[in-house]
């Protein structure tokens, strides 16, 4: 391009984004706290009255998440047993990776992107879409 001389100073300044590096020392109690944000994002979607569970494998652990009726009734840990084959798990991440759905970083394709062992089955890839959007964020300080 003709402008390419010119570098950017014609370009408006612009910072880019900066990701947090936060960690979840109890991601089911964290989980239950922001439980009005996961209802009111089910509440305006297709997935209103949403009623099931949603197992998250993080290989060293996981989540067990129960919905009734668009409403949260269970977050608790959860692991996969490794003697039942048959269970049903609905998404894996690695570990850590879950957080940067959880907070907004990034989303669903963009993990599936990044890291190729971020697996979703087809029947909750909308759940998860629904529950955490990419979005913009910002840290405020406590003090």
């Amino acid at each position: 391009m003709q402008y390419d001389v010119l570098g950017k100073a014609l370009h408006p300044k612009q910072e880019p984004p900066y990701a947090w590096y936060v960690r979840v020392a109890d991601l089911s109690k964290f989980i239950r706290h922001i439980t009005p944000a996961l209802e009111r994002r089910l509440a305006s979607s297709a997935l209103g009255d949403y009623s099931g569970e949603l197992k998250l494998d993080f290989y060293r652990g996981g989540l067990r998440i129960v919905f009734d009726k668009g409403h949260l009734m269970t977050v608790e840990y959860w692991r996969h047993p490794i003697w039942n084959s048959e269970s049903i798990v609905d998404g894996g991440f690695p570990p850590l990776v879950f957080l940067q759905l959880l907070f907004g970083h990034r989303n669903l394709d963009e993990l599936r992107y990044a890291f190729p062992d971020v697996r979703v089955e087809d029947r909750s890839e909308l759940l998860l879409k629904t529950l955490f959007p990419r979005m913009a964020s910002w840290v405020v300080p406590l003090g």
